[in-house]
């Protein structure tokens, strides 16, 4: 055989073996495997979180007829936090104490969180000196070996130094320790094995390696949160969160928590893909569709949203609730402003704001009328269009800023027509049939040339829109990171013309309303 055929021969055999190794490791990841994510979990947690992922991987395959692996890295917070600062890679953190998520957000290694149990450090104390220790302050006056977790690496460690750094002893504590370990189980375990007289780890770590231990006040100021992040690093975001909503639900990952003596947070009700309802002011539209489109591709799930004026929506959930609660109502509620979430706001908890967006005078181009002021709109013969009070929330509000002034009466003897709709301010000016509305700065964006803008120098004359979780809501931690998403969202409802209020309290907004402005009324005819 000449070199040549040798030659060719080989890169045959060679792309036949290298086929093969492919073949081999295709058919171990994708059949054996169909799907894979990694998480970076404390190690003071891994009993219930290994428990879940084995109940995880056995109901993904029975419900989508395919497997997935979850693969597992445990070790201290801090240590993982700093491996993830380097690598930037993986789909999940779980934290030992919420404050290294925060650390995670802050760096933008973290997007959402879920809320899973609450731990609290306590002194574990060795059979040998049981009776002996019964405080920090026994520990600072005593001769005991006493072991604590590494404080910038660990949940524990860092609640630790906390707690010390609360009564001003941490300096002296420190000079006593004779072990920092990486995981909160490394401790327990040097207690269990007579290695340590004590050591400062969580109640649940106690409870779970069968230890004495004893409470401390200052340890138990500094309760921590166990919770679990989706990595930005991600590829999978809809996947991940998945396994979040797992492992955070009561009938799943949260009843393994509670077997291991955690004091568990109350999660969402399990779905496989959760479907909710979203009600909204009609004047969020433009900017919430993308953001709603967005969230459920991101989160795997259904929003039923129904855009509409808020004094119809608010008939709509007063129905509901007088004849089927359990029918429609909806799970989140963004309203066109404080007022129309106030009759309501028994019903909602988590009220915050997002945006605001303001009212102007608008006019034809040029302003043939020169209209400069509120003022200006009492002129004789003027036709002025304004929103209907009791079908609109600009209704509501321009009755409101008419009266705040002392011109209602003036003014409405030239309005023409009352629109049951915020989108109807604008096309009557622009067709000449009136001379003037108020309007949503945002509505006169799209006939920006054809318009003539004034704005209102005046607290009254902007809608402030807030956001309300239902308070019997099974999907409250899922409706909670719409309002986080929203909040990601600024930049959107800015080139719409929306101010920014994002998290405020809509209490900061209900003082301003004068003397004979009413509050809207729920129009029971559920008009626009």
């Amino acid at each position: 055989m000449s070199a040549r055929s040798i030659i060719g021969f080989s890169l045959i055999m060679l792309g036949l073996l290298f086929a093969a190794l492919t073949a081999l490791r295709w058919s171990v990841t994708s059949d054996q495997y169909a799907e894979r994510l990694v998480l970076f979990s404390a190690a003071g947690v891994q009993a219930p979180v290994q428990q879940t992922i084995e109940e995880y991987e056995r109901y993904y395959q029975e419900t989508h007829g395919r497997r997935i692996h979850i693969e597992v890295e445990y070790g201290g917070s801090g240590t993982l936090l700093s491996r993830l600062q380097v690598a930037r890679e993986g789909d999940l953190y779980l934290a030992g104490d919420e404050s290294f998520i925060r650390i995670a957000r802050d760096y933008g290694l973290v997007q959402e969180s879920l809320e899973l149990a609450k731990m609290t450090p306590v002194i574990a104390v060795s059979e040998e000196k049981a009776g002996h220790i019964s405080s920090l302050q026994d520990l600072l006056d005593g001769d005991y070996r006493i072991a604590i977790g590494v404080p910038d690496g660990t949940a524990v460690g860092s609640a630790t130094r906390a707690a010390l750094k609360r009564i001003d002893q941490w300096k002296a504590f420190e000079r006593k320790v004779e072990v920092t370990k990486p995981t909160v189980n490394d401790l327990a375990n040097d207690v269990k094995i007579g290695a340590a007289d004590a050591a400062i780890i969580f109640d649940i770590t106690a409870r779970q390696f069968d230890l004495e231990y004893v409470t401390d006040a200052a340890l138990d100021e500094e309760s921590v949160q166990v919770e679990i992040g989706v990595l930005s690093s991600t590829q999978q975001p809809a996947a991940a969160l998945h396994f979040a909503r797992f492992l955070a639900a009561p009938e799943y990952g949260q009843k393994h928590f509670r077997s291991h003596h955690f004091n568990v947070v109350e999660g969402d009700r399990w779905s496989d893909v959760p479907e909710v309802n979203f009600f909204s002011g009609g004047l969020n539209r433009q900017a919430m569709e993308p953001v709603i489109d967005a969230f459920e591709r991101r989160e795997g799930v259904r929003i039923n949203t129904i855009f509409q004026g808020c004094g119809a929506l608010n008939a709509q959930m007063a129905t509901i609730r007088d004849q089927n609660p359990d029918m429609g109502f909806p799970d989140a509620y963004l309203a066109c402003d404080v007022y129309y979430l106030n009759p309501v706001s028994e019903w909602f908890e988590n009220q915050a704001t997002v945006s605001n967006t303001r009212m102007v005078i608008v006019t034809q181009k040029g302003n043939p009328r020169n209209i400069r002021e509120l003022e200006d709109l009492t002129q004789p013969g003027l036709r002025i269009v304004v929103g209907h009070p009791t079908h609109c929330t600009i209704g509501g509000l321009t009755e409101r800023l008419f009266k705040a002034k002392g011109l209602y009466d003036e003014i409405m003897e030239n309005v023409v027509e009352q629109q049951p709709s915020s989108g109807m301010m604008v096309p009557p000016v622009v067709s000449g049939a009136a001379d003037a509305s108020v309007a949503y700065y945002n509505d006169t964006l799209a006939e920006g040339d054809r318009l003539h803008v004034i704005e209102l120098d005046t607290e009254y004359a902007r809608a402030v829109q807030p956001f309300g979780v239902e308070s019997t809501s099974k999907n409250k931690q899922l409706m909670l990171r719409l309002y986080q998403f929203i909040g990601q969202s600024q930049e959107i409802f800015e080139e719409l013309g929306f101010g920014w209020e994002l998290g405020r309290s809509p209490d900061d907004f209900e003082l301003i309303t004068p003397a004979g402005a009413r509050p809207p009324q729920i129009n029971m005819r559920g008009e626009d």
